[in-house]
């Protein structure tokens, strides 16, 4: 008779606890996820800022390089670095030669 005494007394979880467990574990779940995803964020964010850093120390050496022509006043030195070096200009009496054996 014990026995069944024991058995009725023994509490069942009741349908709203069994609600909490589960939203609890939910959120825990929700929360691991969030973490995670956050310091994927962070470390993608920080290898972005060492590109900018390098970009920015790129930059200022050309800006130190545009001041030093300006304040030289040799502006005619510059447009003939800017016509060789980037729009492939040469001088008349210049003769360039180029390896077409790779084509």
């Amino acid at each position: 008779m014990a026995e069944k005494n024991a058995k009725r007394n023994k509490i069942s979880p009741s349908p709203t606890m069994l609600l909490i467990r589960v939203a609890l574990a939910l959120f825990v779940i929700f929360a691991v996820v969030s973490t995670v995803r956050l310091q994927n964020n962070i470390v993608e964010k920080r290898r972005e800022l060492a590109e900018i850093e390098a970009n920015i120390e790129i930059m200022k050496a050309r800006n130190g390089e545009l001041e030093d022509i300006i304040k030289s006043d040799d502006i005619s030195r510059y447009m003939e670095k800017l016509a060789v070096e980037q729009n492939g200009y040469a001088y008349p009496d210049e003769k360039r030669y180029y390896d077409t054996s790779r084509d």
